[in-house]
């Protein structure tokens, strides 16, 4: 019972804090968007080249649980992501490493806590459903159970099992950071989808973690038995102008897919308890064993611990500018330090053999080696515009002469330079073969990168939010969707109006940091 207790009461906690934070505000305004691009027919499910269900309560409730899979599913890792790596920030772990708090039970509190936020998600977009049949339903009447079950079967099981992975993710030090982050888009893209398609194509709808294979099957069947040259594909799609009408009633609820879906939870809670294996309850000397072993022979005896003395907030004298001789080429190779710091060798070989690939490729190809050039320092960028607050030194940096017309310039121009450096292949490829639009969207995006880089660093105080939002961006972009193309990629890129982004990017990102300064100086 004592147990039961403490785990509802770390759950309860948790919940409570991530709520009250911005990001689930922000999350929450991405679902409602979300809902909305789906109410209005901007985004939408195509079974074949151009057909959908009649807007009744079954296709309703699958669309949106299709459409929340995908997204929360994607997203929502990233929201419910760094609960533990907070305790490890805040000291708040090492107050929990002194009681008898059981490693299992604290990362099934986490996986808990992570799915009452993705429910608290799922609650509103459930809403969101309800509004869209009432207003927009193409049936004469609502029928509930067709409209809630997908959310029931198909979506709380997946939230689970992202909540699951969240917490597996966090305890294992090597995909705790950006590396993770990264892993984690890729997998979800290429695993997940594919095990969608298997059950698609006849396997066991044990595999189909998000639910797509099971959904795109039973709709497949009721568009083939209407339109016989069903060609069997299933997307999501942006604005697809003209569409051919069928009406599907829902999935047949087998006791399989029942028992697949409950099985589903039951796997998620099992990742939770296992993560524990991985959680070095805050000791971090337990994940450094071989360090460990090799100064085991030569430490001394461990000295008493000395009380801590209270230490007051010091705040630091700005240097007057008058006083100081300011030199910008220093500042900018320093800046440019940081941000290649820590780099591998092989990490400069694979950056080489893409600038290589650029300039030896066929044309056609050359836009998508650069997009894979610019995603190559994803994890160097997201550092941009948060490592002070990462790394504790706004003090510092706040305290030099001009912080915000000195530092921050400097900043950028050291992202924008190794942009324009890794894409630098195509930039010639596009001089040698004339290609004007591609040479403005080459431009367009060696300023827009760093600027949504440092606005999204500046503002968050995180590289998360960068890392989830560039790597899905890039993504788009390389599916072709005008909206996300800001290097001319497709002839309806805006490429002007990424320009004006990237300005209004930099605005914000000046704001957030004047704002900071002034908390930091009080």
């Amino acid at each position: 019972m004592n147990a039961l207790r403490v785990l509802y009461h770390l759950t309860r906690a948790d919940f409570l804090e991530r709520v009250r934070r911005y990001s689930f505000l922000i999350t929450l305004g991405l679902a409602l968007f979300l809902g909305y691009s789906i109410a209005s027919g901007q985004l939408t499910l195509v079974v074949g080249q151009h057909y959908r269900g009649m807007l009744n309560s079954a296709w309703v409730g699958g669309l949106m649980s299709a459409m929340v899979n995908f997204f929360l599913g994607l997203f929502g890792f990233y929201l419910v992501k760094g609960s533990v790596s907070r305790d490890y920030k805040t000291g708040v772990g090492q107050i929990m490493a002194a009681t008898q708090l059981k490693r299992p039970i604290y990362t099934v509190a986490k996986w808990m806590s992570n799915f009452a936020v993705l429910g608290a998600m799922v609650v509103v977009l459930m809403a969101v459903a309800v509004v869209m049949q009432t207003l927009f339903r193409e049936a004469p009447v609502i029928q509930w159970w067709a409209l809630l079950t997908p959310f029931l079967w198909l979506v709380l099981p997946f939230m689970a099992f992202t909540a699951a992975l969240a917490v597996l993710f966090e305890t294992i030090a090597g995909l705790r950071g950006g590396v993770g982050n990264v892993f984690y888009f890729f997998s979800f893209i290429i695993v997940v989808t594919a095990l969608s398609a298997a059950v698609w194509l006849g396997a066991s709808p044990a595999l189909d973690l998000m639910g797509m294979g099971i959904l795109s099957r039973s709709m497949g069947q009721a568009a083939q038995a209407v339109y016989p040259n069903y060609d069997g594909s299933f997307r999501i799609t942006w604005l697809v102008p003209q569409f051919q009408i069928f009406r599907w009633d829902g999935i047949d609820w087998t006791p399989e897919i029942i028992l697949s879906r409950l099985a589903l939870i039951f796997v998620s809670i099992g990742i939770a308890a296992l993560s524990a294996l991985f959680f070095d309850r805050f000791a971090p000397a337990r994940s450094q064993p071989s360090r460990r072993m090799e100064n085991a022979s030569d430490s001394p005896a461990p000295a008493p611990a000395l009380e801590a003395a209270p230490r007051s907030n010091l705040v630091l004298t700005p240097l007057p500018a008058a006083r100081a001789r300011f030199r910008f080429g220093a500042l900018f190779a320093a800046e440019l330090k940081l941000l290649l710091k820590g780099q591998r060798w092989w990490w400069y070989l694979v950056a080489a053999g893409l600038l290589l690939a650029q300039l030896c490729a066929p044309l056609k190809s050359v836009h998508s080696l650069l997009i894979a050039s610019w995603l190559w320092h994803l994890l160097r960028l997201s550092k941009l515009g948060c490592r002070e607050t990462v790394y504790n030194t706004r003090q510092m940096i706040f305290s030099a002469p001009r912080p915000l017309a000195n530092q921050l310039p400097a900043a950028w121009l050291s992202a924008f330079a190794v942009t324009a450096l890794l894409g630098s292949g195509a930039l010639m490829r596009f001089l040698l073969a004339g290609e004007t639009f591609s040479l403005l969207g080459w431009l367009t995006g060696a300023l827009f990168i760093p600027s949504l880089a440092l606005a999204l660093g500046a503002l968050t105080g995180s590289s998360k939010a960068f890392e989830a939002l560039y790597v899905l961006w890039m993504y788009l972009l390389s599916q072709k969707v005008p909206a996300f193309d800001f290097i001319g990629l497709t002839p309806q890129s805006p490429l002007s109006a990424y320009v004006l982004l990237s300005l209004l990017l930099l605005c914000l990102a000046f704001i957030s940091r004047s704002t900071m300064k002034i908390k930091t100086m009080r």
